[in-house]
């Protein structure tokens, strides 16, 4: 089959969207298939515009998308969408084409491109980010921009041969919004890189990890705030390291005004899943430090099944009844603590640092929780099939 992933992003990245699309598109080429990747470049990322190729993947990021939550950037973003999406798909023909939002405007405008050449499409919706662009922005007139922009998209989903997406909560959505073929696709982990130590030895620095986007709705300010509660309350073994990119200078200011620069280690983005999976795995636990935005309530992030692939436990801040906390309390594979608050997240370190056993325990069953049901390399093949039905079932 030849295949076609659309993807807002400078492709290959280490955030969340690649790390899923690009392990399908990985695995699928290596089935045989033909698989390409149209992607994005900025002004920021001028540097990975063009053509390369990861594995058997060929990527081509040439939209020009401006990352700015704008209505007029968004309108802009889409027409530049519309029309590369369309030159590619009349050039490659594809047989199915996957078009992976967000972002929303280089999704838009390819889903608009698709009903317009009236291509094979499917949808894989990985967020509410409709909902998240109204929320984000403070005029009425932009309010009422994305709210059309929800509407219309609703109707571009209807169009396509089906949606996946990651969680039960977003079908339930979907379908409120009379998208009904829906199909759930969760995200998970590759069980053969993401695994536990082998050998794990015991150190006296308690070692929190957080991987991901550093600054906007992962509140790592909140985390700092809580180390300099800990160290002022005696324990000042605690180190939190941070791999990712985004507001970096913004945290390290504010440990070194809290006095805890000590407790704080920046190890960069990290491209390498070997290397990452390495520093997960050598960690005591894995943050999640949400925000108090209730949309997250739907949300489970993809940081969170490498956590538990490494056989470490989880740490976040969520909502009680937010289904991040309900799969963490359920499975017994880590704590929870209320949003934005310094004094409870505090509290939860301690009791990890203080119950080895625990943690140890916790580990163990996040491991067994991914190799169950979330081992991205039997989501990869049941994704595979539900494409293969697309590409041979009439126009």
């Amino acid at each position: 089959m030849k295949i076609l992933f659309i993807l807002g992003s400078p492709n290959p990245s280490p955030g969340a969207a690649w790390t899923r699309i690009g392990f399908f598109a990985e695995a699928w080429s290596r089935k045989g298939h033909l698989v390409d990747v149209l992607g994005t470049f900025s002004y920021k990322s001028l540097w990975k515009r063009g053509m390369r190729k990861t594995g058997r993947v060929n990527i081509f990021n040439i939209v020009f998308n401006i990352g700015l939550n704008h209505p007029l950037i968004f309108t802009l973003n889409s027409i530049v969408s519309v029309m590369v999406s369309t030159l590619f798909l009349l050039a490659k023909k594809p047989d199915v084409t996957v078009v992976s939002v967000p972002s929303g405007n280089v999704g838009f405008g390819a889903l608009m491109a698709c009903k317009l050449l009236k291509a094979k499409c499917i949808v894989d919706y990985r967020d509410e980010w409709e909902d998240y662009a109204i929320s984000s922005i403070n005029s009425r007139d932009g309010k009422s921009y994305y709210s059309a922009i929800k509407k219309l998209t609703a109707s571009l989903y209807k169009k396509c041969r089906f949606v996946v997406t990651v969680t039960p909560n977003f079908i339930y959505n979907l379908k409120s919004r009379g998208v009904t073929k829906v199909k759930l696709v969760p995200n998970g982990a590759d069980v053969r890189i993401f695994k536990p130590l082998n050998n794990r030895k015991e150190n006296k620095i308690f070692k929190v990890f957080y991987s991901g986007s550093i600054g906007g709705y992962y509140r790592l300010d909140v985390a700092v705030n809580s180390i300099k509660k800990l160290a002022n309350n005696g324990v000042r073994n605690v180190k939190l390291t941070i791999a990712g990119r985004g507001e970096i200078e913004k945290v390290l200011r504010l440990a070194y005004e809290l006095n805890v620069s000590n407790n704080i280690e920046y190890r960069e983005e990290i491209n390498d899943k070997t290397k990452l999976a390495d520093l997960i795995a050598n960690a005591d636990v894995g943050l999640i430090p949400y925000d108090n935005n209730p949309l997250w309530k739907n949300s489970l992030p993809a940081k969170l099944f490498e956590y538990c692939a490494c056989g470490i436990p989880i740490l976040a801040t969520v909502y009680e009844d937010s289904i991040l906390a309900k799969l963490i309390e359920e499975h017994e594979v880590g704590l929870i603590a209320p949003p934005m608050n310094v004094e409870r997240l505090a509290e939860a370190i301690y009791r990890f640092c203080e119950n080895g056993s625990f943690r140890k325990a916790s580990g163990e069953r996040a491991r067994a929780l991914i190799e169950e049901k979330f081992d991205r390399n039997k989501i990869s093949g049941m994704f595979l099939s539900l494409v293969e039905q697309v590409v041979h079932s009439p126009s």
